[in-house]
């Protein structure tokens, strides 16, 4: 009696061990971030509520006086992307995610459906070249200031 249940208990172990062992090798292999190498696992970390637009530059505005440029023409790129209505992307951040300035980060001043130009306390556009690409999110700037350190452990502060 006692041998029975010993080699059903080992039966049952057996058989859940080979379903686990099916199971991972039919989820397939993790994907690797190609830049960094890094295993990649679950969804990018994302609040999907959160207002982007994306863009390509298509031109730069004329520098002022001082050589300070703080107008570029773009287009929207992306799935989804429209031309924003005038001023709608008054006060959002926008961040390069291509090019000379690649990870720096302005405040949109004002736009028209093609333009948009940044606050006069914000670098020079001058640096920003055809062909790079923008995101510019909705956040208040009074939570989150361009060029402050990140926590990616912190809840997003958003407006």
């Amino acid at each position: 009696m006692g041998l029975a249940l010993i080699t059903a208990g080992l039966r049952s172990t057996m058989m859940a061990v080979g379903m686990l062992i099916a199971l991972h090798a039919a989820a397939g292999p993790a994907q690797r971030d190609a830049s960094s190498g890094v295993l990649v696992a679950g969804h990018d970390p994302v609040d999907p509520a959160l207002k982007r637009f994306t863009g390509k530059v298509t031109g730069l505005g004329a520098p002022d006086k001082g050589n300070r440029v703080s107008t570029l023409r773009f287009d929207p790129i992306g799935p989804g992307m429209v031309a924003p209505q005038p001023d709608e992307l008054r006060g959002w951040r926008l961040t390069f995610i291509k090019g000379k300035m690649f990870g720096q980060a302005v405040w949109v001043q004002g736009n028209s459906t093609k333009e948009l130009t940044v606050r006069d306390t914000d670098p020079s556009l001058a640096d920003v070249v055809e062909g790079d690409i923008l995101m510019i999110e909705l956040l208040d700037p009074n939570l989150t200031e361009p060029g402050s350190s990140r926590n990616d452990d912190a809840a997003p502060r958003v407006a």
